[in-house]
C-alpha cells in the first residue's frame, strides 16, 4: 500500500494509542477474573466469561471475528471475477452458514460443555475430544497466522518497518491482552473492532459506488448497463456459460458448482467454534438466539453485501483488460488481481487523511480475528488436550491450571508469529496457502461430521472416531491428488455422470466434498459396527437448554 502522503509518525501515534486501549481492556478483564470467589471461577471466566454475555455482545463479537481479510477479499474477488454469479462462491454460502449457526444456538446449549471438543467427550468419550482438538488447532492456527501476515503487509509500509518486524509488533499486544483476560478480553475488544470493520467496509462501499456511478454517467449509461456490457472474467475457468455477462445472477452451466460449494464449505463454516463458544457464553438461550440473529444481520449488512458490492463495482472502477482474447483483471490491481480492490481503491481514490484512517482501521481490526482464533486454539490445546491428559492426572490445583492456561495462550500467539513469518517466505508461503484452503475442508469433513451427530441417538464413539479420521484423511489425500498430482484434471464417478465430465474438477473444491463423503461413511460404518450408546451417554444431551449456570458449571466438572 502506498502511503507517502501520510506521515509514518501519525500511524505510530495512533497505533500506540490503540495498543494502550487493548492493554486496558486486558487489564480490566484480569482484575475482574482475579476478583473471582475461587480459582475455578476464574478459570471459567477465562474461557467463557462465566456465561454472562448479552445478545448484542454475542452478535457483534461473532461478526467481528468473521471479518477476516482473507474472506472479505475473497468475496470482492468473486464478484469481480464472476460478476453477480460470484455471490454463489462466498457470499450466499456465508449467509446460509450464519442461518445454520443461529439454528444451532438452542441445541448446543443442551450440553454441559464449554468447547466443542468437550461436548464430544460428554456424549461419546475422551478419545473423541482428543481427536477433534488437533483438527481445530490446525485450521484456526492457519487462519490466525494468515490474518496476522495480511495485516502486517498493510501496516508495515505505513510504519516504515519490515513485514517480519510488523508481525512481531502486532502480536505482542495481542498476546498481552489475551494473557490477561482470555476470552473476556477478546469479546470486549471485539466490540470496538466491530465498529472499525464496519467503518472500513461502509465508507469504501459508499465511495466506490459514487465513483462507479460517476464513471457510468460520464459514459452516458448506468451501472447495470456497464455490467451488462462487461464479459465475465472467470480467471479460474469455472463452468460458466460464456454467453452470460457480469450482471447475470446465475451464469453457471449447471447446479454442480453451487452444490459443491454448499456441500464442501457451508457445514464447516456453520460449525466454526467461534460462534458455538459465544452462543454458549450468552447469559441465556434466548440471548444466544438473539445474538445469532444479530450476527446474521451484522454479517449480511456490514460484511457480505458491502464486500460483494465493492467487487462488482470494481469492474467499473478498475475495468478488466483483454489481451489475445483473454479477459483478465486490471493491471493496476497487481499480481493478486481483484483481491487487491479494497486496498487499491483506498490508495487511488481516498484523500490522504481518510486513506490514513482506513489503512489503520483495516490493519488494527485484524487483531480481532487473530485474537478470536488464537483463543480457540489455546482453549483446544490447554482445556481440551492438556487438562484431561496432564493437569487433572497430576491433580493440579485450579490456580495452577489458570496460570498454565494463560501461558498456553501466549504460546499459541508465538506459533502464529512463526507461521506468519513463514508466510513471507516464497516456498513456505505457498505451502501455508495450501493449508489455508485445506482448513475449510477439514472443518467440514473432520469436525462437522463429528459434531452434527451429537444429537443422533444411535451414534457411537467408534462412529465419530472413524468419521473424524476418514474425513480428515480423505480431505488431505484428495487435496494432494487434486492439486499436486492431477492438477485439477480428473473425472468423478456419479457426480460427473450427472453434471458432465470435469464438473467436480472444475470447482477446485473436490477435496471438500470427497472428504465429507468419507467422513459420513466413517460415521455410518463405525456406528452400525458397534453397540448402541448407553443411557448414561445419551443423558449428556439434556432435554432442554441449560440456562442455570450453577447446574452448567457443575456439569462440566463432573
Amino acid at each position: 500500500m502506498g502511503n507517502a502522503d501520510v506521515s509514518p509518525l501519525w500511524y505510530w501515534l495512533v497505533f500506540i494509542a490503540y495498543i494502550a486501549f487493548l492493554i486496558a481492556v486486558g487489564l480490566n478483564a484480569y482484575k475482574k477474573q482475579k476478583s473471582s470467589a475461587s480459582a475455578e471461577e476464574e478459570h471459567n471466566d477465562y474461557w467463557i466469561t462465566g456465561r454472562s454475555q448479552p445478545a448484542y455482545m454475542v452478535g457483534m463479537s461473532v461478526a467481528s471475528g468473521w471479518m477476516l481479510i482473507g474472506m472479505i477479499t475473497w468475496m470482492t474477488w468473486a464478484t469481480y471475477d464472476l460478476g453477480l454469479s460470484g455471490l454463489w462462491v462466498v457470499a450466499i454460502p456465508w449467509f446460509l452458514s450464519n442461518i445454520w449457526q443461529f439454528l444451532m444456538a438452542r441445541p448446543l446449549r443442551r450440553i454441559k460443555a464449554i468447547s466443542q471438543c468437550q461436548m464430544l467427550e460428554k456424549r461419546f468419550g475422551l478419545p473423541a475430544r482428543i481427536l477433534s482438538a488437533p483438527i481445530n488447532i490446525f485450521s484456526y492456527t492457519i487462519w490466525s497466522a494468515a490474518e496476522l501476515y495480511a495485516a502486517s503487509l498493510i501496516m508495515a509500509p505505513a510504519l516504515g518497518i519490515s513485514i517480519n518486524a510488523m508481525i512481531i509488533i502486532y502480536a505482542i499486544p495481542i498476546a498481552m491482552y489475551m494473557w490477561m483476560g482470555g476470552f473476556r478480553s477478546v469479546i470486549n475488544a471485539n466490540v470496538v473492532q466491530f465498529f472499525m470493520g464496519a467503518i472500513i467496509l461502509i465508507v469504501t462501499t459508499v465511495a466506490i459506488f459514487l465513483t462507479a456511478n460517476g464513471i457510468a454517467t460520464a459514459h452516458g449509461t448506468t451501472i447495470m448497463g456497464m455490467l451488462h456490457a462487461q464479459p465475465i472474467v472467470n480467471s479460474l475457468a469455472y463452468p460458466v456459460d460464456t454467453t452470460k455477462d457480469s450482471a447475470s445472477f446465475f451464469a453457471y452451466v449447471s447446479l454442480s458448482f453451487p452444490l459443491i460449494v454448499m456441500l464442501g464449505l457451508v457445514p464447516g463454516w456453520a460449525s466454526a467454534e467461534d460462534f458455538w463458544l459465544k452462543a454458549q457464553a450468552a447469559k441465556s438461550t434466548s440471548e444466544a438466539r438473539r445474538g445469532g440473529l444479530y450476527s446474521i444481520a451484522f454479517n449480511t449488512v456490514i460484511i457480505v453485501i458491502p464486500a460483494a458490492i465493492i467487487g462488482i463495482l470494481g469492474l467499473i472502477v478498475f475495468p478488466p483488460e483483454t489481451k489475445d482474447g483473454v479477459v483478465s483483471a486490471a493491471a493496476v490491481l497487481g499480481d493478486k488481481g481483484a483481491y487487491n480492490i479494497i486496498s487499491t481503491y483506498i490508495n487511488s481514490y481516498m484523500p490522504p487523511l481518510l486513506k490514513g484512517l482506513l489503512i489503520f482501521l483495516l490493519s488494527a481490526h485484524t487483531m480481532s480475528t487473530v485474537a478470536n482464533y488464537s483463543n480457540i486454539t489455546a482453549m483446544n490445546l490447554s482445556y481440551d488436550v492438556l487438562q484431561p491428559l496432564i493437569y487433572k492426572k497430576r491433580n493440579w490445583s485450579d490456580a495452577k491450571i489458570v496460570k498454565w492456561s494463560r501461558l498456553v495462550t501466549v504460546f499459541m500467539i508465538v506459533i502464529n508469529i512463526l507461521l506468519a513469518i513463514l508466510y513471507n517466505s516464497p516456498v513456505m508461503g505457498a505451502t501455508l496457502n495450501d493449508a489455508y484452503f485445506l482448513s475449510s475442508g477439514l472443518l467440514t469433513a473432520g469436525i462437522s461430521v463429528m459434531l452434527y451427530v451429537l444429537w443422533w441417538k444411535r451414534a457411537t464413539l467408534l462412529g465419530v472416531m472413524l468419521g473424524g479420521l476418514f474425513g480428515t484423511l480423505g480431505t488431505f489425500i484428495f487435496f494432494i491428488l487434486e492439486y499436486k498430482v492431477w492438477k485439477s484434471v480428473y473425472n468423478t464417478p456419479i457426480w460427473d455422470w450427472v453434471f458432465g465430465p470435469g464438473a467436480m474438477a472444475n470447482s477446485y473444491l473436490g477435496y471438500c466434498v470427497v472428504g465429507l463423503v468419507c467422513g459420513i461413511a466413517g460415521v455410518i460404518i463405525g456406528t452400525y459396527a458397534s453397540p448402541p450408546p448407553s443411557k448414561e451417554q445419551l443423558s449428556a444431551i439434556a432435554d432442554k437448554p441449560i440456562d442455570n449456570n450453577e447446574e452448567f458449571f457443575a456439569g462440566i466438572h463432573s
